[in-house]
């Protein structure tokens, strides 16, 4: 039972991927929030090197159109939703899903997905990406990288 909910998950995500007019009107502009390829450079205060055979380059994608979120953590795919609110820098994500394949090496992955539950607030600034909890450090820093996010469809 449980690896057809996961079956079922993955064909959401996927089939949500498939959607032709799920970019109509993305911001193009590199570094913007939305629609843009955030690749992982750093974890709770931790550089994370370049992706390898052990592990894929870990992003993060904000669709704008139907407030999804997608991306990769290292070996698993996931995908959810996430809420911004309109005064300020508050980030909220939802309805997290993700592939549960086994890899070596999933402490990386594992402490990335936890960001999606504590995360509160971003800030984007010159083409990088933080998520933050409250006032405290970073949880994760991340760099845009042009042209790639249409690609991840």
């Amino acid at each position: 039972m449980k690896k057809l909910f996961y079956l079922a998950a993955v064909l959401f995500v996927g089939l949500q991927a498939c959607n032709p007019t799920k970019n109509a009107g993305a911001d193009t502009k590199a570094g913007g929030l939305t629609d843009t390829y955030w690749k992982l450079t750093e974890l709770n205060g931790k550089a994370i090197g370049e992706a390898n055979a052990g592990r894929r380059e870990v992003y993060v994608i904000l669709r704008k159109q139907d407030t999804r979120v997608q991306g990769n953590a290292g070996c698993n795919g996931y995908g959810g939703t996430y809420t911004l609110d309109p005064n300020g820098f508050n980030i909220k994500f939802s309805a997290m899903m993700h592939t549960q394949m086994a890899c070596p090496g999933l402490d990386v992955e594992n402490e990335f997905l936890k960001v999606f539950e504590t995360a509160d607030s971003y800030y984007v600034k010159d083409g990088m990406l933080q998520l933050n909890r409250a006032r405290m450090a970073p949880l994760a820093k991340f760099v845009a990288v042009a042209g790639k996010a249409d690609s991840m469809n």
